[in-house]
């Protein structure tokens, strides 16, 4: 299995994962043999990169920490609950319950389990793969910092539904430098827009993480310039685990981190704009070399990375596919580099 741009991906490599619509759809299967039919549809939908397998026989897993059939609900329910936005109907809070509590049995089923896919987004499927991926980071610092079920799945909730004042805005998608003073302030309206929707219908904590997942410890962030000690426990969670998916996966600007680039950079502004304990939380919860990833090891051979946890990585031969090396997380991380 490997992770590689669309433009080297040949008629003889198979698709590793689904390719979902925007409507929880599956539009390609995991395992479809990718023809120039199915890359020039995928290319046209704004897709990069992809995980491929080389070999139909290959079962590495690259689905991340949530089954298709949870995904397929979540990006569904999202769909869903903006149409409802739009209209001015309530959401419907059970189904999304639902959703969250399919999402929790998922990412806590594994003591061991870490962030640890490159995701794949487009500009259309962004907003359901980021809040999906907000959510699990979320329940992954929330177990790291010893939360119970019931606070894990408030916290998940609010996670999932945090960018759900971005339904009323139109210029959400712009490339940042291509934004006025107009769409600026537009968007930032999205957190308190975002909090009038949820106070109806969900907990106050819920509510406040998506008005407060913009706020820094500081006092430098939006919409109300809070400082850390009036900044929920909750709310700096969604904080920093947005700003860490944000970096990793953004498809607008182009200028995408690897994790352990983006790690550094969150690191780096703290304790200034994050919290200590959640940012520990965080490097707790992701994968620094996630999978597709090629290494080098301190010998110049190459390897791809196929399996994370939190103790170890599987590194596999980019040629002879059987040949595995398993290596403690700790170890890996003083001999291995990432390879653009």
């Amino acid at each position: 299995m490997k992770y590689l741009p669309l433009n080297t991906i040949t008629e003889e490599m198979f698709l590793a994962h689904a390719v979902f619509g925007n409507d929880g759809r599956i539009l390609l299967n995991k395992g479809t043999k990718l023809t120039p039919a199915y890359l020039h549809r995928l290319e046209r939908m704004a897709y990069t990169h992809l995980y491929v397998y080389e070999s139909p026989d290959e079962k590495w897993d690259c689905t991340g920490l949530l089954s298709d059939r949870i995904r397929v609900e979540a990006i569904r329910v999202l769909h869903e609950s903006l149409i409802r936005v739009v209209e001015r109907k309530p959401l419907n809070e059970p189904l999304i319950s639902f959703v969250i509590e399919g999402l929790l049995k998922d990412v806590l089923q594994a003591e061991d389990r870490v962030f640890d896919i490159i995701d794949l987004k487009t500009p259309d499927n962004y907003f359901y793969n980021h809040s999906l991926n907000v959510a699990i980071l979320s329940v992954l610092m929330g177990r790291q910092l010893k939360l119970d079920r019931e606070e894990l799945k408030e916290l998940a909730m609010g996670a999932f539904l945090h960018d759900l004042g971005k339904a009323y805005i139109k210029t959400a998608m712009k490339r940042l430098q291509d934004l006025s003073a107009k769409d600026a302030a537009q968007i930032r309206q999205h957190t308190k827009r975002g909090f009038d929707i949820l106070r109806t219908g969900f907990s106050l904590k819920v509510a406040n993480m998506a008005y407060q997942h913009h706020e820094r410890e500081d006092g430098s962030g939006y919409p109300l310039g809070l400082i850390g000690v009036d900044i929920p426990l909750f709310s700096k969670i969604v904080a920093t685990a947005n700003a860490f998916e944000v970096m990793v996966s953004n498809p607008i600007d182009q200028e995408r981190l690897w994790n352990d680039q983006a790690l550094q950079k969150i690191t780096a502004a703290t304790p200034a704009k994050f919290n200590p304990a959640v940012v520990r939380a965080l490097r707790q919860s992701v994968a620094l070399y996630p999978i597709g990833s090629v290494v080098e090891l301190t010998g110049g051979e190459q390897r791809v990375v196929v399996a994370v946890s939190t103790a170890k990585m599987v590194l596999q031969h980019p040629k002879n596919l059987s040949d595995l090396l398993e290596l403690p997380v700790t170890e890996f991380s003083r001999i291995a580099q990432r390879v653009l």
